[in-house]
């Protein structure tokens, strides 16, 4: 026997013992591990769905849950003190019906034995029982690997799809928005209309899917960033094209984009999903660089002015200001979107804005009116968008980081799970 497979078995009577140890405390041991062909567990796919289902595992069926993470690989062991019969039976309603139940087994151990499914698990690859290829050698490891692994991408890919959607349109629905485009009114937008947004929308949303998966890599991030950048600029194209040359979504191609890939790399690499921050800080470590370059671009013109950073300063930075709008984003009502928006107005550094006054000290100001007006009731708001609208303003940057804070609050609820985890390693 190798060394390798010396320490798999000491991982599997680690677990075993674990076991044993948990059944003193709790009525049912839940096992949460990956169902992948081949002795190597410690991939990433593993890691991905042991997370991922472990908190599809209904709140009020745990008493306690705890994360290991050995040669055989990564695993939690639940205790529950419900009964072992209906869990079971959840547990196999999870695997059957989830799109990615079949790469998942939920054990169950109710003190005496390992509750039986009842019936046996299909081939990944063909209609025959699982058990009967894998005594035959009938699949290569390799194309089994290929199917788990573009399966679980498809799907995250379909969650994000729909994630990135909802936050656009969660921004461009909300109304009144101060000289921003709604389905109302075109705002301080003589080029912009709702339907026009929505047509732009269309057009760079599978860019965003094609940036995540980029994300979903364990290469270096200032590779991974050379290389969304040139999505983005596909993208770009795509846009101005469905709009006539109509700049509508130039910042969030740039922003999401960067998002997005961001949390494609947190998935892949297993990392806890508020780091994000910190990843899209060290994925941008280059992008000040450019402003060492003189150019003709109002952005470079508002840095040297008056040391604006814009969309690429919060991006460098890791988002301080949308991580701090999470905390305004209550939920997704109107009010609670309104407020977070009305927070990044004040705060961020929006070159739309600037553009719009042609004078810093207005610039100045009406951030500043923001700032006081966080608090006001609706009849201010109505005044405020009057103002805005009047004045030929609007705040294109703000609303770019408003679908930013939505986007990161959804993936943030989506994988929350209020339980005491325990990291243990061996």
């Amino acid at each position: 026997m190798n060394n390798l497979s010396e320490k798999i078995l000491s991982s599997r009577e680690y677990k075993f013992n674990k076991i044993q140890f948990l059944k003193t405390s709790y009525k049912v041991v839940i096992t949460v591990k990956s169902n992948i062909p081949g002795n190597n567990k410690n991939l990433n796919v593993s890691y991905i769905l042991v997370e991922f289902f472990e908190k599809l595992i209904p709140l009020n069926m745990i008493e306690y849950s705890c994360f290991h993470d050995g040669y055989d690989g990564p695993y939690f062991l639940l205790g529950s003190n419900l009964d072992p019969v209906a869990i079971k039976q959840i547990l196999m309603d999870i695997e059957e019906t989830h799109p990615l139940g079949r790469f998942i087994d939920l054990d169950v151990y109710d003190g005496n034995q390992t509750l039986s499914r009842g019936t046996m698990r299909k081939c990944y690859l063909c209609d025959d029982f699982a058990f009967k290829c894998i005594k035959m050698n009938k699949h290569k490891k390799k194309d089994l690997l290929n199917f788990v692994n573009s399966n679980v991408l498809n799907f995250f890919k379909k969650q994000v799809l729909s994630q990135v959607n909802e936050s656009i349109m969660f921004e461009l629905n909300l109304h009144p928005k101060f000289g921003l485009v709604t389905p109302l009114t075109n705002g301080s937008h003589k080029d912009m209309n709702f339907n026009l947004m929505i047509k732009a929308k269309e057009s760079i949303l599978p860019f965003f899917i094609k940036m995540f998966e980029v994300g979903w890599s364990d290469k270096k991030l200032e590779d991974i960033f050379l290389a969304i950048r040139q999505i983005g600029l596909q993208a770009e194209k795509e846009m101005l094209a469905a709009t006539n040359n109509v700049n509508t979504y130039k910042g969030l191609i740039f922003d999401l984009g960067i998002v997005v890939t961001a949390y494609g790399y947190t998935l892949y690499n297993h990392i806890d999903r508020g780091n994000i921050f910190d990843i899209i800080k060290k994925m941008t470590l280059s992008l000040l660089e450019e402003f060492k370059v003189e150019s003709n671009t109002f952005g470079y013109t508002a840095y040297k002015n008056h040391n604006i950073l814009g969309a690429r300063g919060e991006i460098f930075n890791g988002l301080p200001n949308v991580k701090r709008a999470l905390d305004y984003l209550d939920d997704f009502t109107d009010e609670s979107r309104l407020k977070t928006l009305m927070y990044l107005i004040s705060k961020v550094d929006d070159t739309t804005l600037l553009k719009r006054t042609k004078d810093y000290e207005m610039y100045i100001s009406i951030k500043q009116r923001f700032s006081k007006k966080l608090k006001c009731n609706q009849e201010e708001i109505e005044m405020l968008n009057s103002y805005c609208i009047s004045n030929n303003l609007s705040f294109g940057g703000s609303a770019d980081l408003l679908i930013l804070t939505i986007f990161l609050k959804k993936i943030f609820m989506w994988i929350l799970k209020m339980s005491l985890i325990e990291y243990v390693i061996i």
